[in-house]
């Protein structure tokens, strides 16, 4: 019973008197048989359209958000994907304050020389602590190229840094960023590209005498740069019993090698890294790590035992850092 109450008040009108009238019936009933149906789907089509208007606006701002992350990372200096260009000075205001003038031969693997014309006064140097920091393009890898030196002379024969000399080595080819700094803080910059060896060829061996056991003059056969670095590969005996100059270097088997460094106390110190990269490789492996140096030994100024091995066969770039220093780098073949 009361539901029947409840669906009778439904079906009456709230309204005391009815809202239209005959007239209004007809004109609405008539509209609507007769409604514009281009304009119908005019507006069906804006819908749709506005629809794919939001859609796209949606899409369009997840992509610039992923545009706009890619490029923050590659605004990195270095291990991005942005190149920047070879450069040789460096201008800050409209005012250049110095260009670098490098050896037309560069390449990863040598030592080779820069000359940084300074144009400030030398007040601007004088008591400071002047270092170069390089920066590789494809790996991120950082090194000091050019260790902290207080300046306390302006360069022989001018009045200011006219001619700054440096030599050092890279381990690898490709874009360098440069970065000269004064008392650790950022100064100015410059990029150069380093060439490669093409193909690459064994380094030099050359000999260091020695007292032996029967007190008798003998040497051992090192391959590196002399007086600077390098590792005895010789002589030895071979399973024959004869007598070699080099111990050939083979694949997957590690060797005991004795490594000589040549240089002053301040080069010698620090970790020692030993990598290497392959011919046609830019990806460094890790070789050998200590915590520094032995003494000094047959007339070098310190030396250190090291274990090395590789994994395949071929021509490969040693590179011996101390600390984020490259110290040096000798070619070696690895036979199979």
């Amino acid at each position: 019973m009361e539901n029947e109450l409840w669906n009778e008040s439904l079906r009456k009108s709230p309204f005391e008197k009815p809202r239209f009238t005959d007239e209004m019936k007809q004109e609405i009933l008539y509209k609507a048989k007769n409604k514009p149906k281009a304009k119908v789907r005019l507006t069906r089509f804006g819908a749709v359209f506005a629809i794919m208007i939001v859609c796209i606006g949606i899409l369009f701002a997840s992509d610039k958000a992923n545009v706009f992350t890619s490029e923050s990372e590659n605004s990195k200096p270095t291990g991005s994907d942005r190149i920047e260009e070879v450069r040789t000075e460096y201008a800050r205001n409209g005012i250049v304050l110095f260009q670098v003038f490098p050896d037309p031969d560069l390449i990863a693997g040598a030592r080779r020389g820069y000359m940084i014309h300074f144009t400030q006064p030398f007040k601007t140097f004088e008591g400071k602590r002047l270092s170069v920091v390089a920066y590789h393009h494809e790996t991120g890898k950082q090194l000091t190229v050019v260790a902290p030196e207080t300046i306390t002379e302006p360069s022989p024969g001018y009045d200011s840094l006219d001619r700054f000399t440096a030599r050092f080595n890279l381990p690898l080819a490709g874009t360098w960023k440069y970065e000269i700094k004064l008392n650790d803080q950022f100064y100015g910059d410059f990029v150069l590209e380093v060439g490669e060896h093409s193909p690459w060829t064994g380094s030099d061996t050359f000999d260091i005498p020695y007292i032996g056991v029967d007190g008798k003059s003998h040497k051992y056969v090192l391959v590196g740069e002399k007086g600077k670095v390098g590792f005895i590969i010789g002589p030895y005996q071979n399973e024959n019993g004869e007598i070699l100059d080099q111990q050939p270097i083979v694949a997957g088997k590690r060797h005991k090698y004795m490594w000589h460094f040549w240089g002053n106390k301040d080069e010698l110190k620090g970790h020692l890294s030993i990598m290497a990269v392959k011919e046609g490789s830019k990806r460094e492996i890790d070789i050998f790590n200590t915590f520094g140096l032995g003494g000094s030994i047959h007339g070098a100024d310190a030396h250190i035992p090291t274990s090395m091995g590789f994994p395949e066969a071929g021509m490969w770039r040693i590179n011996a850092y101390l600390d984020d220093r490259l110290f040096g780098s000798i070619y070696v073949k690895v036979e199979s």
